[in-house]
């Protein structure tokens, strides 16, 4: 085996456990629904039956996460599972999606930079959402500089925000704000991007115009 063979198939082992952790972080999860009736692993990210929904192909520097895997393995069997595995997965949670809304056409996707080591999922359903709720604290009672969760606007997109404590009177670090999700809605149309790792979980606003991008496609 050489060297290159054996960083690639590393590489791919990584890619997975990243899939794994960004699926366990973000937070509650605020598009929910119920278990199995999964629409075909065969269809990454299918819309419910009828649905007339479907994810860009490239959303800001972002691809799809199914092909950074196969384009990082050169096409090879570790990458192959990976995709696959990704597009399972997007799959049924689009099904569990549309379920939550009665349903109504639903479509998730899970979307990665050319490195694989910035994450993210895209869920949209053709159905309205509360805003998001975060609880209150005072981050002058706390001693903190910021509130450890948050709820941050860009517009129309809604950001829940968790901010490792900072002292007060302290300058958080740029890497302290971790997106939960940021999240646009109207009475017929819901854009959420979640479960983000790596550097643009630190971006807020890049997160937010992303979630616009989606929402201009749409409507």
């Amino acid at each position: 085996m050489t060297e290159a063979t054996r960083g690639t198939q590393l590489g791919l082992v990584g890619l997975a456990g990243l899939l794994v952790g960004a699926a366990l972080i973000g937070g509650a999860w605020l598009l929910t629904g119920d278990e199995e009736k999964t629409a075909s692993p065969g269809a990454p990210g299918a819309a419910a039956p009828g649905g007339d929904l479907s994810a860009p192909e490239r959303l800001g520097g972002f691809v799809h996460q199914d092909k950074v895997a196969l384009d990082l393995d050169d096409g090879g069997k570790s990458g192959q599972e990976t995709a696959e595995r990704v597009r399972t997965w997007d799959s049924k949670s689009g099904k569990r999606l549309s379920d939550a809304y009665d349903g109504a056409p639903a479509v998730v996707r899970s979307f990665a930079n050319s490195s694989f080591d910035s994450l993210f999922q895209l869920a949209i359903v053709r159905g309205s959402s509360p805003r998001p709720y975060v609880p209150y604290e005072d981050p002058v009672a706390l001693g903190l500089e910021v509130a450890t969760n948050q709820m941050v606007n860009f517009k129309e997109v809604d950001c829940v925000l968790y901010n490792q404590p900072t002292n007060a009177g302290n300058e958080p670090d740029s890497d302290a704000v971790s997106v939960v999700s940021c999240q646009r809605a109207d009475a017929g149309l819901t854009v959420q991007i979640r479960n983000l790792s790596g550097d643009i979980a630190h971006e807020p606003s890049q997160v937010a115009r992303l979630v616009d991008e989606v929402w201009a496609e749409l409507t």
